[in-house]
């Protein structure tokens, strides 16, 4: 996995998860949450994946690079937060950290 191609997959479209909202603003929300979020590696988790807790802050993605198969699955958290990466493809990537932004923008839009 290269950071690099972790920082280009946020730039690259995701399935929209905000069916009812226009898509031109669902478009705009993403792309502001996109260019203000700082996106932080984290490597070398110690202890299970299931009990990692993110850094509070909801101006940062946390993507999690998982050593062992035992961690679990590559996937993104419930609130978007975090994404964790087990021997992900680009594709994948690409596909989680989308979701994480899809998540995000549908919780600014629903007004949690």
């Amino acid at each position: 996995m290269r950071f690099p191609t972790l920082m280009l997959s946020v730039l690259l479209p995701s399935s929209a998860l905000l069916a009812a909202v226009p898509a031109a603003d669902q478009a705009a929300m993403k792309a502001k949450i996109m260019e203000e979020t700082k996106i932080i590696a984290v490597m070398d988790v110690e202890g299970p994946s299931t009990s990692f807790k993110d850094d509070g802050d909801t101006n940062t993605l946390e993507v999690v690079f998982l050593s062992k198969r035992s961690d679990g699955p590559s996937r993104v958290s419930p609130d978007g937060e975090v994404v964790f990466l087990y021997k992900a493809s680009d594709e994948l990537q690409s596909e989680l950290i989308g979701k994480a932004f899809d998540l995000r923008a549908a919780r600014v839009m629903g007004g949690s």
